[in-house]
């Protein structure tokens, strides 16, 4: 007994899948092994015309047979046996449709065509006729052939060919593609136009012979024969498709459907990948640096991915097709909110507390770590709200300290952050970018800020469904944000009028990034509907110019909300919620804790969040002495006292005698080189207790500082401090080494460290 082929007792194979934006317009057909193209319709949806041309072409006894026409089985057994070989012809609709279904599996070789072989088709097809009716055959064969440059069915072909839909194809082209199946490579429209035309030609002299059209008409066709064009969708938002296929786990259903609607906004994918390319032409107009850039615009409240370009321009044959948005790069200054957002929710410290930004404060936590600021100097005591808002690097490691650097790394993979590296490679710089993120998962980090602190996945498809995790409370989130709002904490290192300013009530937050020799810059930052994220380097790695770094990112990331604000009208940022859990209280500027009017502070008070139950209660006046009111600092803050930088006039206690003593490095500090940094941007600071650091003598093995480097030839970096005439830098270099500090006018006044550098 020959059985029907176990394909055609299955469901037809599943459409290909087309993903669709958020107006259900395509995006992509994602082709598989078998089909560039696949969408089967119904026999109605095929309009009126391909499958009576069909059946006229291929069986023209279609209707009238039960699988097998006896008389062009007994014509083509005639030619089989004068031929000496099985030759094609005779085979009719129904057994066609059992030969397609029975093609082996990819990779396997089509078995040779026999008597014996036509014969069990032949069997099949008097066995599908007595199942099926004419209408679900006929509608079966259309939907499994092939028209040439795999696209399988009539509803594929119209679209590629005709740029319509197979129920709007016209007699002509419904001519056209009914002769195709025959010979889909030879016939190919693309690569054999003239082919397909004579078989067009041949089709209509075939169909007036048989009276399907009169004679005037098909003069008409053939005078004026369609012309198919190439219209295979256009993968648009590439860089989208591609993240989105890079996911695991496509939705089921949406597999079944033939559909995937995604979260693409359209229209924000066009302005973005336009405002990205003016952007990098201007950059490289200025600089002719190789500069690329990467964005991706969130929606706040699901998560939603609006817009993702991944590279400036995707046909660059060169670098276009890299994924910036998914490509891990070194985070910069990214990161240090959600290290602050975790020390404020501990209750470690508020928004007022008090942080040193001195050249000796992370010693005593990290002795073979010396963090500089993006600008050379350092601040003093600092709140958190200003070592946050201006990004300053020796505050965010003294937090890192409290905190404890495992934990605060921990608390990051909670974000959503998935590091490439371990935590012991890395060590404390992951809070200052020595860590790698992507410019998704950042995004979606700060998009979970934006939601009060509920982390979760960006999502690339409407129906899927992301875990949440509430990570902070929202009024810790809230602080945050509201620090990444203020102009005024971020106006110490990137001033005023800056691409992070916007007019006055218009409130975004947002965070830089930049990292060691200006390789990566980021730009990140929220209204009240959309987070937009920005990264700007080279994807070789190199280092950019200063010059270059500084417009790399804040400017296409501020273009982008502006955007949002004006064109789409998003809502920038709601003032604070104030309640019994987060409470408002003035403060003096300089010390975090109460006004003292009666002390003289020199600033006017400002009014600052804070989580209920911490806010201070403990007034500034102890903090001020003399007449006029100077402000008094512990001991710890004696060197930066003694230096210009104490722009503050402030005054330590008197400390008791000692000997010099060095305070940079530390003793038995142990340094690693980078290779792939410039010497220049590998260098310590030498500090001592000196009262007057310009007197102080070093040498290094003995030898005098001046002989390892210029101090004119010293650059200023966010890695290698410029030599003010106060301040020393020795260049690192292998080996161990002794470091000798010297008073010459006092007597004993002598101190040496020993450290290592590999």
């Amino acid at each position: 007994m020959v059985p029907i082929p176990e394909a055609l007792l299955r469901a037809p194979l599943p459409p290909t899948l087309t993903l669709l934006d958020t107006r259900g317009e395509p995006l992509a057909e994602l082709a598989d092994d078998r089909a560039r193209s696949r969408h089967a319709v119904a026999l109605s949806e095929m309009g009126p015309d391909l499958g009576r041309i069909t059946i006229a072409l291929e069986d023209r006894r279609f209707t009238q047979h039960h699988g097998i026409d006896p008389r062009a089985l007994l014509a083509a057994l005639g030619r089989d046996l004068r031929a000496g070989h099985v030759v094609s012809g005779a085979s009719t609709i129904t057994q066609q449709l059992i030969k397609l279904a029975s093609v082996p599996p990819l990779g396997q070789p089509r078995p040779r065509r026999t008597l014996l072989t036509k014969a069990r088709e032949a069997a099949a097809a008097w066995k599908l006729e007595s199942r099926w009716t004419k209408d679900e055959i006929l509608a079966r064969y259309l939907n499994e052939n092939s028209y040439g440059n795999r696209l399988i069915g009539p509803e594929a072909a119209a679209r590629a060919y005709f740029h319509k839909s197979a129920r709007s194809l016209t007699l002509a082209e419904a001519i056209f593609l009914a002769g195709l199946p025959q010979a889909p490579s030879r016939l190919d429209p693309w690569r054999h136009p003239a082919a397909a035309e004579y078989k067009y030609q041949r089709s209509v002299r075939r169909l007036a012979q048989l009276g399907v059209i009169a004679a005037a008409q098909a003069r008409d066709l053939a005078e004026s024969p369609p012309h198919p064009g190439h219209f295979l969708p256009a993968r648009r938002a590439p860089h989208f498709v591609d993240a989105l296929l890079a996911r695991r786990g496509r939705h089921a259903a949406a597999v079944a459907s033939g559909s995937l609607r995604t979260t693409l906004d359209p229209d924000l994918q066009r302005v973005a990948e336009s405002l990205c390319r003016r952007h990098l032409q201007t950059l490289a107009a200025d600089a002719g640096e190789r500069v690329q850039a990467a964005v991706v615009i969130l929606e706040n409240s699901n998560g939603a991915v609006r817009a993702l370009v991944g590279s400036g321009d995707y046909a660059d044959p060169r670098e276009g097709q890299v994924n910036g948005a998914l490509r891990a790069r070194s985070a910069g200054s990214a990161l240090k909110p959600f290290i602050y957002l975790n020390a404020l929710d501990r209750r470690m410290l508020t928004a007022a507390s008090i942080l040193p930004d001195t050249a000796e404060a992370v010693h005593s936590i990290y002795a073979d770590y010396d963090p500089q600021n993006y600008t050379p100097r350092h601040h003093g005591p600092v709140r958190v709200r200003v070592a946050l808002g201006s990004s300053l690097n020796v505050p965010a490691v003294v937090t890192l300290g409290k905190i404890g650097a495992r934990q605060a790394f921990y608390e990051l993979t909670r974000w959503g952050f998935r590091f490439n590296r371990p935590f012991d490679d890395l060590g404390a710089g992951f809070v200052l970018g020595n860590a790698e993120v992507r410019l998704l998962d950042l995004a979606a980090a700060y998009a979970g800020l934006a939601r009060g602190g509920v982390a979760s996945p960006a999502r690339f498809w409407t129906n899927e469904t992301a875990s949440e995790e509430r990570i902070a409370s929202p009024e810790a989130a809230a602080i945050i944000t509201d620090i990444l709002c203020d102009p005024d904490a971020r106006r110490a290192t990137f001033g005023n009028g800056s691409p992070l300013d916007f007019p006055a009530g218009v409130r975004v937050a947002v965070k830089t990034g930049t990292s060691s020799g200006f390789r990566d810059k980021w730009c990140v930052g929220f209204n009240a509907r959309h987070t937009v994220a920005v990264w700007a380097g080279r994807f070789d790695g190199g280092p950019l110019e200063e010059s270059v770094a500084i417009h790399a990112a804040a400017p296409l990331w501020h273009e982008l909300m502006e955007h949002l604000l004006t064109e789409r009208q998003d809502a920038p940022l709601p003032e604070p919620m104030l309640s019994e859990k987060l409470v408002q209280v003035e403060v003096c500027p300089l010390t975090g804790l109460r006004p003292a009017p009666e002390a003289g502070s020199p600033r006017p008070f400002v009014r600052e969040l804070f989580l209920a139950g911490t806010a201070p209660t403990t007034s500034a006046a102890e903090q001020f002495v003399g007449t006029p009111p100077r402000l008094r600092l512990p001991p710890e803050y004696a060197a930066w006292c003694r230096s210009p930088q104490n722009d503050l006039n402030a005054v330590t206690d008197p400390e008791p005698e000692q000997p010099l003593k060095i305070l940079s490095p530390a003793d038995g500090a142990a340094f690693v080189l980078n290779d792939e940094l410039p010497p220049g941007q590998q260098m310590i600071e030498l500090t001592s207790t000196a009262p007057d650091p310009v007197r102080v003598q070093w040498t290094i093995n003995g030898r005098p500082l001046d002989e390892f480097i210029p101090l004119a030839a010293m650059t200023t970096n966010t890695s290698s401090p410029r030599a003010d005439g106060h301040r020393r830098f020795w260049p690192l270099a292998r080996g161990e080494w002794e470091i000798e500090a010297t008073l010459p006018e006092v007597a004993g006044a002598i101190a040496r460290v020993r450290v290592k550098v590999e």
